[in-house]
């Protein structure tokens, strides 16, 4: 117990030394996960839970040095075998492994994908207090130790690390973070017998994700802010080594981080360009100053947001980023269309087309389909005259293009095959015909601006000697004129 508190000092004082204090962007996160102790011989431990705490501060942009502090405990699984075990499984383990790790890391930014995602890898070691126990009675297990005597199966023992992360920036603060680790036990630290050291378990792989907040305390004042600020004549006096600028921004190179920075450039107390809305672009040639959060990543050269198809919407808040140039659109980037004809507003050269009216590419009435005879190849009932529900809908689409154009007039012919007398089908095709013409005046056609007629069995277009034949030739055929 008194190892555990004395590591968490180790800790504060780790964090306090490495100028976290004013000087540094830090981190601070609390992290669940799952853990895995391999390596032994004779015994199996299932992934199980594990949690601590992480501090982390900003070296450079691409550097980072992470402080860890966790608990992880694993029970022997060998009977079950089982790959992963989230309860106690105190009564079905033989043996408990409990450790206390404190750990460091250097970590390098790999790749950026946008302001949001960051990708790094790191190495780093540190020192891991542990034991195991017979979880029946909570005693420490014995072993033979470097010189044959009886020891504690427990040690306070180095480690070394690696470990590849992912983080997502939420907000300017919060943040959401994967990270997978494997630690191994160096044996530095562990007094115990050869055959011990090369059968017990010395890796452990942890998955963990955390929830960080980040935050950068206000910067003391410093001595090139006081000499910006202060004319040549209230300058002090200082030596030459103390005041070598190569880049001339005005921070001593002993400090400056951006060496080479251009001439005229502002900077910040590390020397580096200041960019106070972090978005990539220096504020001496940022036109856009103060872009939001969300555009980070999503900007041009100029530090302005990227609107890639100029509709007025940038990017990062348009929801439909790939509109066709010149259509009119919401507050959210995606197309209006007044009259719902499928054509934006502002490409449209008939804004007002009635609701469910067939349009042509610019919104306009398509009326090519009234230059040929319209032909209904209805599925009648033999002896029947009742439309199919297929044709239904076409005749119902053509009456409302017909009460769009009142001036077009039309005649409705039926035909029918050679199967009956003559009389018999010119009668059928007739009430046919009427058929199609009823339906029509019942979706607001005017009945004096149709002929109807029922021409029989004439003008074949198919044989009657097959089925397909007859069917093509027991047909309506609607001819447009004014």
């Amino acid at each position: 117990m008194k190892m555990r508190y004395t590591l968490i000092i180790v800790a504060c004082l780790m964090l306090a030394s490495s100028g976290l204090a004013g000087q540094y962007e830090y981190t601070v996160g609390l992290y669940g996960g799952l853990s895995k102790l391999t390596g032994d011989n004779s015994r199996h431990f299932p992934f199980q839970k594990s949690f601590g705490a992480e501090f982390q501060y900003r070296l450079t942009d691409q550097w980072r040095l992470h402080f860890d502090l966790s608990r992880h405990v694993q029970n022997d699984d060998t009977l079950n075998n089982v790959i992963l075990s989230l309860g106690d499984g105190g009564e079905n383990t033989s043996v408990r492994f409990a450790s206390t790790r404190l750990g460091v890391v250097a970590d390098r930014r790999l790749w950026v994908k946008d302001y949001n995602w960051r990708f790094s890898a790191g190495l780093g070691g540190g020192l891991m207090v542990w034991r195991v126990l017979d979880p029946l009675n909570g005693g420490k297990l014995q072993v033979p130790g470097v010189n044959n005597q009886t020891v504690d199966f427990a040690a306070s023992e180095l480690f070394v690390s690696a470990q590849v992360s992912a983080q997502y920036a939420v907000s300017e603060h919060w943040s959401l973070n994967w990270r997978l680790r494997g630690d191994y036990l160096t044996g530095l630290g562990a007094e115990f017998s050869d055959d011990v050291n090369t059968s017990r378990g010395r890796k452990l792989g942890t998955f963990m994700f955390s929830v960080g907040y980040s935050f950068s305390p206000a910067p003391t004042s410093w001595v090139s802010e006081e000499n910006w600020s202060a004319t040549p004549a209230d300058m002090p006096a200082v030596s030459v080594h103390e005041t070598a600028d190569s880049d001339g921004d005005g921070v001593p190179d002993e400090s400056d981080r951006c060496e080479g920075t251009p001439k005229g450039t502002e900077v910040d107390r590390f020397g580096c360009a200041r960019d106070s809305d972090g978005d990539g672009v220096r504020d001496e040639v940022d036109d856009c100053p103060g872009t939001e959060f969300r555009a980070r990543g999503k900007v041009d050269i100029h530090g302005c947001p990227i609107d890639s198809d100029f509709d007025g919407i940038p990017d990062y808040r348009d929801q439909c980023p790939n509109n066709p140039v010149g259509a009119a659109v919401d507050d959210t980037g995606c197309p209006t269309d007044s009259d719902g004809d499928g054509v934006p507003d502002g490409l449209d050269d008939c804004p007002h087309t009635l609701v469910g009216v067939e349009v042509d590419p610019n919104g306009c009435i398509d009326l090519s389909m009234l230059a040929e005879p319209m032909v209904l190849n209805i599925r009648y009932v033999p002896g029947s005259f009742e439309i199919d529900p297929q044709n239904k809908e076409r005749i119902k689409k053509l009456a409302v293009l017909l009460n769009f154009v009142p001036a077009v007039r039309l005649e409705i012919n039926g035909y029918t095959d050679n199967i009956g007398t003559a009389i018999d089908n010119r009668e059928l095709s007739l009430k046919r015909a009427n058929r199609v013409r009823d339906y029509l005046v019942a979706n607001g056609v005017a009945r004096d601006r149709i002929k109807v007629f029922g021409r029989g069995e004439t003008n074949f277009v198919a044989s009657n000697e097959t089925a397909g034949g007859r069917a093509k030739n027991r047909r309506i055929e609607i001819i447009f004129y004014q």
